[in-house]
């Protein structure tokens, strides 16, 4: 696809002007621009694969009963001859990954990060969604310092048929029940949130492999080793990690609230206050209502 390409939403009309690729999760995305002028990003995959589609629509109809500033607001869908897409917001910011280049964040910034993470599963429970896998491609943290989830490729809504055929990108960031066949529970997001802050602090998750079945028994049967994480980890927040990231759900913190609380107590003052001031700049900018000729179209498992 050139960058002199665009595509038509069979929803609302809206063309969109392909520019720079890039990809968030699984899926070749664009940075893009609407008829309307409107900046946006379209996620897309081929029209005859449509295991990949299904899942596309299955992740449009989740992200579109939420409104939060946590989780990219779904602006439009569509499918043309050659690609099923969704169009979504554009966030201007770094994205997780690029953050973490450079190595392991710096303890402070980990704490930053992962108390939003929390508060992010703290609302996807109250919708009744597990997020499943937590990776840092998922993420972007925006200009005023909040992070922002930008791809569900791997949540789930608990009433719908589980998925079996988790991609090879989410394999290091799943539980060691789902790898298993056992289910998820919102537990599972506990373990999901121990392997993304291990990455946070050591640079790489804490099981790695090309494998699939490599990563599920390591996920099943091997102990995480912490010796790459910063030597300046306090050990609060490492014994912290050890508990997220217990083999048995009964082991793990009981939920993402008592995750959260044990999270805020022990974080550093200036985190605290960085929240605070954060929550402040949340309540003055808003979250922008992006629409592209519609307000939040309703997207069904048939669109």
């Amino acid at each position: 696809m050139s960058k002199a390409d665009t595509l038509t939403s069979t929803i609302s009309g809206t063309t969109y002007r392909l520019l720079r690729s890039f990809r968030i999760g699984a899926c070749m995305a664009y940075e893009s621009q609407a008829s309307s002028g409107q900046r946006c990003w379209v996620k897309l995959v081929p029209a005859s694969d449509e295991a990949a589609i299904a899942q596309l629509r299955y992740e449009a109809i989740l992200r579109n009963r939420l409104d939060s500033p946590l989780v990219a607001r779904l602006l439009d869908r569509g499918r043309t001859r050659h690609y099923f897409f969704l169009v979504q917001e554009a966030i201007t910011g770094r994205s997780l990954v690029q953050m973490l280049d450079g190595g392991p964040l710096p303890v402070a910034e980990a704490y930053r990060v992962a108390m939003q993470v929390v508060d992010l599963l703290l609302y996807l429970h109250s919708q009744g969604i597990i997020a499943c896998a937590l990776p840092p491609e998922a993420f972007y943290v925006n200009n005023l310092g909040r992070l922002v989830l930008v791809d569900m490729g791997a949540a789930w809504d608990e009433v719908s048929p589980r998925r079996t055929d988790m991609t090879l990108e989410h394999a290091p960031y799943l539980s060691p029940e789902e790898v298993g066949g056992v289910g998820v529970t919102y537990q599972s997001d506990v373990y999901a949130f121990g392997v993304l802050l291990f990455e946070l602090l050591a640079g790489c998750p804490p099981f790695q492999s090309t494998n699939r079945g490599e990563l599920a028994l390591q996920h099943l049967l091997k102990q995480p080793d912490f010796t790459p994480l910063r030597p300046d980890t306090p050990e609060e927040l490492l014994a912290l990690l050890r508990r997220c990231l217990a083999k048995q759900p009964s082991e793990r913190f009981s939920n993402a609230r008592a995750l959260s609380e044990a999270l805020h107590n022990m974080a550093p003052a200036s985190t605290r206050q960085h929240e605070l001031e954060l929550g402040e700049q949340r309540e003055r900018v808003g979250h922008e209502q992006m629409t592209v000729g519609f307000r939040r179209p309703l997207v069904t498992r048939n669109s």
